[in-house]
């Protein structure tokens, strides 16, 4: 099978106008991605980072926040940084991008020397290749990542910052994460890059606080309604089971060979309710932060490829 090879970026590079026109969006969406048009707000939110404006973006899981900065990254050259709290997502992510031809990496505690090495050295070349590069928002608070940052940003390299799960800077949110507090330097020490926030649950107080945390700058507010029709929902009480595992197990079993994600929220539950899903004859592993990187690698990518049906994650293992 021939690779599709990336569509040139210079098909709409000119002034502001040109490269935020929908027809040359369209034609990247469907070139690289097979998508007829932009859903929701997923355009709005385009035209504007790449206008050089900032935008607060509340979107559904599913709903394609993921374009909303992936298809800036392909309409001018340079470099998008994507903040991501989720290892597992920019594993993802990124592995899917390179699949589509598009020059992605990302950096975490969980690669080899080798590999940030190469990635460091195409960073400081002249011309880098990489168009989006994903880190945790810890790496991004390092005196080290931070002065590297700065010579891309002076080099005129830095195009757009995406901050991914945003609600996680704000204190008062369900996911607070302090790593995320330091991400309130970006505006100051990257002055006129345009910030993207994303994320998918919100309540208005943390959307306030997000925007003010990032300093965010007359941004473009997009909502969207948070009702997903094709999700159905059922609240059981484990309690009044006689037998929580077997229920779990009988419910799995329904569905036939469908791959899922059962939620835990601590490490050891999410062991102990995967052994018993094993030995109830479902194929599923463990997923948490107490597993080694190469056991989470290989449990990931068994999943993905559908040789476990079930992982029995924590929440961290995210959407």
């Amino acid at each position: 099978m021939m690779k599709k090879s990336p569509l040139p970026v210079q098909t709409i590079r000119g002034s502001d106008k040109q490269v935020c026109a929908k027809e040359g969006l369209v034609k990247l969406l469907r070139w690289h991605f097979g998508y007829a048009d932009f859903r929701g707000t997923q355009l709005d939110a385009i035209q504007a980072v790449l206008s050089g404006r900032d935008c607060f973006c509340l979107m559904p899981t599913g709903a394609g926040k993921s374009m909303c900065y992936q298809i800036p990254a392909l309409a001018k050259p340079g470099i998008v940084l994507v903040v991501s709290p989720l290892i597992a997502l920019m594993e993802n992510q990124v592995m899917a991008l390179k699949g589509k031809g598009i020059a992605a990496e990302y950096l975490s505690s969980t690669q080899t020397s080798d590999v940030k090495n190469k990635i460091h050295e195409d960073l400081d070349s002249g011309k880098p290749s990489v168009r989006l590069l994903y880190v945790t928002p810890e790496l991004i608070s390092t005196l080290g990542f931070m002065s590297k940052l700065t010579k891309i940003y002076t080099r005129g390299l830095l195009n757009l910052i995406a901050i991914d799960e945003a609600h996680c800077i704000s204190s008062w949110g369900h996911d607070f994460r302090p790593s995320y507090r330091k991400l309130s330097s970006l505006r100051s020490r990257l002055p006129d890059v345009p910030i993207l926030a994303l994320t998918a649950t919100a309540v208005p107080k943390v959307q306030q606080d997000v925007m003010e945390s990032l300093c965010l700058q007359n941004p473009l507010v997009l909502k969207s309604s948070f009702n997903r029709p094709n999700i159905y929902y059922e609240v059981r009480y484990k309690d009044l089971l006689v037998d929580a595992y077997a229920d779990l197990s009988d419910l799995l079993k329904s569905y036939g060979d469908v791959c899922g994600i059962v939620y835990c929220l601590e490490r050891t539950t999410c062991d102990d309710l995967s052994a018993h899903l094993s030995k109830s004859g479902i194929s599923c592993a463990a997923y948490h932060a107490g597993l080694n990187n190469k056991v989470r690698t290989s449990v990931l990518d068994n999943w993905i490829s559908s040789k476990i049906q079930v992982v029995v994650a924590t929440v961290a293992f995210g959407y």
